[in-house]
């Protein structure tokens, strides 16, 4: 942490009438990262001139921007690019108030809860319902359609504490206790949804074998969707092209997606700022 000598003259200067000074103070307190923030936040409190809170507001969401797309570089470059790790660092920018150790405890109640119900003889339709009843029953978790107004209901943390969210934050925990416990289950990309699909992966002893899509889920509801049922969607909505070739996509393309959702919620809450930087990181993550 910087001196407080340092910190007290730059807060000082935030008011400053003048642009350059202005900048220069920005850039030093963006420079400076996530540290300061709970001291701007505190310094608000104590500001009475509309102007002057703007300003600090700025500055505070610009530092918000810097933080979260450090955080989802350095997941990407550390090539393991997990959708647990990815989920603590887009949950932290949209609530920095988030208990890490509590978020790691209720994950591993909702994986160990799965985990003894799962053996090697269960079909993949019938791994899928563990975690249905897993998530729906025994957690009694809801899902929520999406409201651009709500951005917490994006975030995995409030659906741990609060028990309700929408298909993003769902779709993240199905995705996390999948990766714990070993499930093919991954994002698929179908217009105007946001689904997940189980994969029957490729077999390393059969050359000729190929990654197939068994099915599909939707992770708001837990509803599992044949081929057939997808292709009657797109059919419906009269999508061009058509038919499709399903892919699984990688969690990284999920994380493009959940980032894209968020940043319709900064727009939609006038931050234009933040939704302007959620689309660029998440545009740098493919």
């Amino acid at each position: 942490m910087q001196s407080s000598r340092e910190l007290s003259a730059l807060l000082n200067l935030i008011e400053d009438p003048d642009e350059e000074v202005y900048e220069t103070v920005s850039s030093r307190l963006l420079s400076l990262g996530n540290e300061v923030l709970p001291i701007l936040d505190d310094h608000k409190h104590h500001v009475q001139d509309q102007e002057h809170l703007i300003k600090i507001e700025q500055i505070i969401q610009k530092i918000e921007i810097s933080a979260l797309e450090k955080g989802l570089e350095e997941w990407k470059q550390s090539g393991e690019l997990t959708v647990f790790d990815a989920s603590i660092i887009i949950a932290n920018y949209l609530n920095r108030e988030n208990d890490k150790e509590q978020f790691i405890f209720e994950i591993e109640k909702i994986r160990k809860t799965a985990w003894l119900e799962l053996n090697d003889y269960l079909t993949p339709l019938e791994e899928i319902n563990i975690l249905n009843r897993t998530v729906f029953d025994f957690n009694r978790l809801k899902g929520l359609e999406t409201d651009y107004l709500k951005r917490e209901e994006f975030n995995l943390f409030y659906l741990l504490t609060s028990r309700k969210g929408n298909s993003y934050s769902l779709g993240a925990l199905y995705l996390i206790i999948a990766e714990l416990l070993g499930i093919n289950l991954r994002p698929v990309s179908i217009p105007k949804q946001n689904l997940l699909c189980y994969l029957n992966e490729e077999n390393p002893f059969e050359p000729s074998s190929v990654n197939e899509i068994l099915f599909f889920l939707d992770p708001l509801t837990g509803q599992v969707y044949t081929h057939r049922d997808i292709e009657n969607y797109l059919k419906k909505i009269d999508y061009t092209p058509y038919p499709i070739n399903n892919t699984a996509d990688e969690g990284v393309k999920f994380i493009q997606n959940w980032l894209m959702e968020i940043a319709k919620c900064e727009k939609e809450s006038g931050f234009a700022h933040k939704a302007s930087g959620l689309k660029r990181i998440a545009e740098g993550l493919l």
